[in-house]
């Protein structure tokens, strides 16, 4: 493997480093014993050097060591540069072509991926440590057996994954936790005066201690054999383990020296940072990266359909020049389309946030092979045992949220898509390194596939710039920016089961029975449904070609047309391109679209011909293209209009002819009661006195409901009160007109003068961010229309000993004046 110029300066400033520190050591060794402690060969290393460094710490023995980071841009080689500092040091500073090599990772996909590189004969890492060793490499992780005559005999590799080492204590960690698999690196237990002996010559060992003959066993741990053999320590995101915990830990491990890896170490002041340090310049003289990088704007805001149409356009372009490059000189390449969505979890589905599984669907049906796609999240990992880099691997979009943010690597991804809004949403300066890495670390020739691709659906141009910029600096490449214009709580703890409290079963049961819209059917009641009673009746009878032709194609001369916007890396410029070509408006793609209003495929097609009709009398084609994408969002959002309006109407109907009824009931199919028993994480403050249960959620709120939970609780005419519960769709729902339901944050009993229960407030909690936007609105509005009906008591069954509670009254909670509005509610 020929390294790269920045590479080579790296390891041959190792070399120096390595050489220097073994002179000072052998040096300080021919000094007399009882000075020698008096003398550091680190000291003398940086001083001959001419090395500023700041951190100068001490292992467990009280011995000085080098500790200092290697800065690495991403797509930099960190690995190769790994292999080679252990290579150097091993045959410069240690002389030896065995012993102990600690490589710690905190990533799942790079820790397997450096195994299985390291194990593999064939591959390059693999042949570079067998060339230092002589062939006798062992590549071990925790829980393996390991031996004393493996270290004796071998270089050997021990990889451990600690995720959390900078926020948890070594007696936490299991690497120190004792083991029968390594019981030849320590006397036999009743061995006691060997037990001694080491012990007095590393004081740090962990021990049993035998207070009845005051004598200690030392533990066979995984971390007590590390303590014994002084190894070398390769820290992979080495910022991750400098808190002071994690560099006890460190320090605690005896190391001989440590060597960190990070594209973005702490500051100098308090860590070491080795020199030549590894800029994105380098990467980028290197042909290491894909840059240029072409940001591209929507030509109508919040159209994630559009926005997935183009990348799929963007995809093929690319896959074709892919195929070009196979055919005429053997590189194959597939490009890869990441794809950030809103929600990915199970449970999180609706509620107008686009769902992983919302743009699966859609991939498919715009021509998507449902085997070229996988989601990537913390519940789901569909590319776990791919390998993307394989011509066998068919993926060629990843639907995530956040879970690719770190520690994945795939060259073969040119395009992100962001569906969040750009201007909140942190965890895309993260995905902009995903698609940054050239693959096979050198420049194509082509310029469509030496180059990376972003689109965005929300938000300004600027702000996804900003987003883009801080990527940057997060991946290491800071430099480049002047030019780019089992089930746990929060405590840990599982979920208990907590019941209603007695007092509140006993004395207040009408208060339990909750309001739902149910339909009247001559002397029968059934729970009332959006698709059986609203959906059939809608009808798609408007003159929309006399709409489009008055109201949309007067407006096509003063249409901004969509621009890509080139980032630009040898001018701090961010110049046009030009007007994007969207293509002809298609039936298929037009019909797709309106049917994800309309929700039926026939009507859709129906109306898509009617437009296109429209389309093919308008002169200026070219024009008309190129607002294509302005047309058909405006058409959907026409549409949306058009639904809106009937399905309230269809509602308000239902609700005069008496067939629609607001009612609380006794029977479980159609009315609903709170459930006497629910699981929350154990609160042990118990800081909510007159929560409905025993035991609240206090610990599952967030700040918003933690204080609008609080100010409810403090109020005098409270009776009781509960956070509803949305997971798994258990909890108080209410509908509306619109396909879907509400799902408020909270219920309140509150009492009269004479403590008799007088009204219940069904409560939604708004973030003033969201209290102006549609769904907000709409759920005020549904609010509004309950809050006028009066409220009918079903029983069939006639045996309840009490009167069903119908006063109830349903409000929003805007943020910034929680305590207003509940005082409003309950000081009257």
């Amino acid at each position: 493997m020929i390294l790269k110029d920045y590479q080579i300066k790296v390891v041959e400033a190792l070399k120096i480093f390595f050489e220097e520190a073994e002179k000072q050591k052998s040096a300080l060794a021919q000094i007399d014993e009882k000075l020698r402690n008096n003398f550091s060969y680190v000291d003398a290393t940086y001083n001959a050097l001419k090395s500023s460094f700041v951190d100068r710490p001490k292992n467990g023995l009280g011995k000085t060591y080098p500790r200092f980071c290697i800065k690495i841009p991403t797509g930099g080689g960190k690995t190769l540069i790994a292999i080679e500092a252990i290579r150097k040091y091993q045959n410069l500073f240690a002389k030896e072509k065995k012993g102990l090599v600690v490589w710690i990772t905190h990533r799942e996909s790079i820790f397997r991926q450096t195994i299985e590189n390291l194990r593999n004969k064939s591959h390059i890492y693999r042949q570079l440590l067998d060339q230092c060793s002589g062939n006798k490499t062992l590549i071990v992780e925790k829980g393996q057996p390991l031996r004393k005559q493996d270290v004796e005999g071998n270089l050997v590799v021990l990889m451990l994954m600690i995720q959390s080492a900078g926020r948890t204590t070594k007696e936490n960690m299991k690497v120190f936790q004792d083991s029968g698999a390594y019981i030849d690196f320590f006397p036999q237990d009743n061995q006691y005066d060997e037990h001694r002996k080491l012990l007095e010559k590393i004081l740090n060992l962990d021990f049993i201690p035998d207070n009845l003959f005051n004598r200690k066993i030392i533990k066979t741990s995984l971390g007590n054999i590390i303590r014994t053999l002084n190894p070398l320590i390769i820290v992979d995101e080495f910022h991750r383990m400098f808190s002071d915990i994690a560099k006890e830990t460190l320090n605690g491990l005896n190391p001989s020296m440590v060597i960190g890896l990070s594209a973005t170490p702490k500051e100098r002041r308090y860590m070491n940072i080795f020199d030549p340090v590894i800029t994105g310049k380098d990467l980028l003289e290197e042909e290491m990266i894909k840059l240029d990088m072409h940001l591209h704007s929507p030509t109508v805001s919040n159209n994630w359909h559009e926005m997935i149409n183009n990348i799929k356009k963007k995809q093929d372009a690319l896959e074709e020049e892919a195929l070009k490059l196979n055919a005429n000189r053997g590189i194959y390449i597939r490009p890869i389309a990441l794809i950030q969505v809103e929600r990915t979890g199970k449970d999180q589905r609706g509620n107008n946030f686009v769902h992983s599984e919302d743009v699966r669907e859609y991939l498919i049906q715009i021509g998507v092979p449902s085997y070229e796609i996988a989601v990537k999240s913390s519940e789901i990992d569909e590319i776990k045992e791919k390998k993307l880099l394989s011509e066998d691997c068919e993926i060629r979009y990843i639907i995530t949220k956040e879970a690719l943010k770190e520690g994945w690597d795939c060259s073969f991804a040119y395009i992100l898509g962001i569906i969040p809004s750009a201007k909140s949403e942190s965890s895309m300066t993260q995905l902009i390194g995903r698609i940054l890495r050239q693959p096979y670390a050198k420049k194509t020739g082509m310029k469509e596939l030496d180059e990376s691709y972003v689109y965005f659906t929300k938000g300004e141009v600027g702000d996804v710039l900003k987003n883009i910029e801080k990527g940057f600096k997060d991946e290491g490449l800071g430099d480049l920016v002047q030019n780019v214009s089992p089930e746990s709580g929060p405590t840990g703890s599982r979920k208990l089961k907590t019941k209603i409290k007695k007092e509140i079963k006993d004395k207040y049961p009408q208060s339990l029975y909750l309001p739902v819209w149910v339909i009247k059917n001559g002397k029968k009641y059934r729970q009332f449904y959006y698709d059986s009673d609203i959906k059939p009746k809608l009808k798609w009878e408007f003159n929309y070609a006399k709409w489009i032709k008055d109201e949309i194609f007067p407006t096509l001369d003063k249409r901004s047309i969509a621009y890509e916007y080139l980032i630009d890396l040898e001018k701090r410029t961010r110049q046009d391109i030009g007007e994007e070509d969207t293509g002809i408006i298609e039936i298929q793609y037009l019909s797709r679209r309106i049917a994800d209003v309309v929700e039926n495929a026939f009507n859709a097609y129906d109306l898509a011909q009617k437009f296109i009709i429209e389309f093919k009398k308008y002169g200026d084609q070219k024009k008309l293209s190129a607002n294509s994408g302005f047309i058909t969002e405006e058409i959907a959002k026409k549409i949306s209009q058009d639904k809106y309006a009937q399905e309230k109407a269809i509602f308000e109907r239902m609700i005069k002819s008496g067939e629609l009824n607001l009612a609380v009931s006794t029977d479980e199919g159609m009315g609903y009661k709170l459930p006497e028993e629910s699981e929350v994480y154990p609160d042990n403050f118990n800081r909510f006195g007159l929560n409905l249960f025993e035991n609240s959620d206090a610990l599952s709120m967030n700040p918003l409901e933690l204080k609008v939970a609080s100010a409810i609780d403090k109020k005098e005419k409270v009776l009781w009160w509960v956070r509803n519960i949305a997971e798994n769709k258990k909890g108080y729902a209410v509908r509306g007109w619109k396909k879907g339901r509400i799902r408020p944050d909270f219920i309140v009993a509150k009492k009269g003068n004479d403590n008799s229960l007088e009204m219940v407030y069904v409560l939604e909690s708004k973030g003033e961010h969201l209290i102006d936007n549609p769904d907000t609105q709409y759920k005020k509005s549904v609010f509004q229309r309950i809050n006028q009906e009066k409220i009918k008591e079903i029983d069939f069954t006639h045996l309840i000993k009490f009167r069903l509670n119908k006063e109830f009254k349903f409000e929003l909670v805007e943020q910034g004046k929680e305590d207003l509005e509940i005082n409003k509610f309950f000081n009257q």
